[in-house]
């Protein structure tokens, strides 16, 4: 009879701890971060805030257009990234080249943040209200320029 009870006792104590540790891994983590390349996918977005097809298609355009302004601050940094390394032991233009790239970085943030508002004016308040979430999960995710695999970065 007593190790029957010291066996219940124990296992309600296991119980009490994975259920302890499943809350505070619940309230601690959160929902899981959007991903960045989800939010650029016109389709991820249209099933996310269920658009409508006059909607879907304008969202499409914005992400393309887009997409080719962040490509070419994407080059910008990085052809001033590249310069800078390639001749790292004799550059005297270091401070330019960091400028540049700073730069760029800047205007593809506000690239960014115009084309969010952007979209905003497409869709309901149901949907801005949606979509603000999915980019305060993005913005709260882990950074785009980590060095983990993206497998660890997106949900």
């Amino acid at each position: 009879m007593n190790r029957k009870k010291f066996i219940l006792a124990w296992l309600a104590l296991i119980a009490v701890a994975a259920l302890a540790a499943a809350l505070t891994h619940w309230v601690l983590c959160g929902r899981q971060p959007v991903a960045q390349e989800s939010l650029s996918d016109a389709t991820y977005l249209t099933q996310a805030l269920n658009l409508s097809p006059v909607q879907a298609e304008a969202v499409a355009r914005l992400q393309t257009e887009v997409a080719a302004k962040l490509a070419d601050c994407c080059a910008r940094h990085c052809a001033a990234r590249a310069e800078l390394g390639a001749a790292i032991a004799g550059v005297t233009n270091g401070d330019k080249l960091i400028k540049a790239m700073g730069a760029a970085y800047e205007e593809s943030e506000r690239v960014t943040w115009a084309h969010i508002q952007q979209v905003r004016t497409l869709l309901t308040p149901e949907q801005q209200a949606r979509y603000d979430r999915l980019i305060e999960r993005c913005i709260c995710g882990p950074c785009n320029m980590t060095t983990a695999p993206k497998s660890k970065q997106c949900p």
